[in-house]
């Protein structure tokens, strides 16, 4: 069985801040909702689904109308990010050496085609086997990695817990942590994203530093 790394996508492998700040803006005011936002306020709620955020930003909307707006946020920075991309946390350089080594997983808490929009924007398609989305299967990301793992042939969690772990999740935020605890795997922080974290397996400073703290894991 091969080793795997499971990764979240914003604040672990790239950084959409700046472009969904702008298009969610330009959405709002398209819909006259008097919200404006804030590069820190996306931070701020950076790992949750959209579905949570339109609780956060409008809590007094109908939900009907909510569901709407973030619908059109999801249409459009798909549409934007598929054709121009946004900076990358990671490195080629490194994830060819991960590639070489293990097999790579996306799960994240995104709409249908943010996934398909970071791989092809940045023609990373041949170094990812699979991933997952809550867009797409309407569940948490825990669910979500337990149901990458179960349909990879990947061991989530080992009985001995002395034994090395075959499976990991990389990701920037606490929610990223409760989501691996959930699926009974390791979690490495990447704590150059967005987020903090409590117990982490390891703690990553830079992409690159992956490589070596894997092999102090597996």
């Amino acid at each position: 069985m091969s080793n795997a790394l499971i990764f979240d996508l914003d604040g672990t492998l790239w950084d959409t801040v700046a472009p969904l700040t702008l298009i969610w803006n330009q959405v709002f005011q398209k819909n006259n909702t008097g919200k404006v936002i804030s590069e820190d306020d996306l931070r701020n709620v950076m790992g949750k689904n959209l579905q949570e955020i339109g609780r956060i930003y409008f809590p007094d909307m109908a939900e009907e109308r909510r569901a709407d707006i973030f619908s059109q946020c999801a249409v459009a920075h798909c549409a934007y990010l598929k054709d121009h991309g946004t900076p990358l946390f990671l490195d080629l350089a490194t994830l060819e050496k991960l590639y070489a080594k293990y097999e790579l997983f996306i799960v994240s808490n995104c709409p249908c085609g943010y996934i398909e929009a970071f791989l092809e924007s940045c023609h990373l398609q041949k170094y990812f086997k699979d991933f997952e989305m809550s867009g797409r299967t309407g569940k948490s990301k825990g669910e979500n990695i337990k149901a990458i793992c179960e349909r990879n042939g990947l061991c989530a969690g080992a009985a001995d817990a002395n034994l090395a772990p075959s499976v990991v999740y990389v990701g920037d935020t606490l929610g990223d942590e409760t989501a691996a605890n959930f699926a009974g795997i390791p979690f490495i922080h990447a704590a150059y994203g967005f987020g903090s974290a409590k117990n982490p397996a390891a703690v990553l400073h830079d992409f690159s530093e992956l490589p070596g703290v894997l092999e102090k894991l597996f």
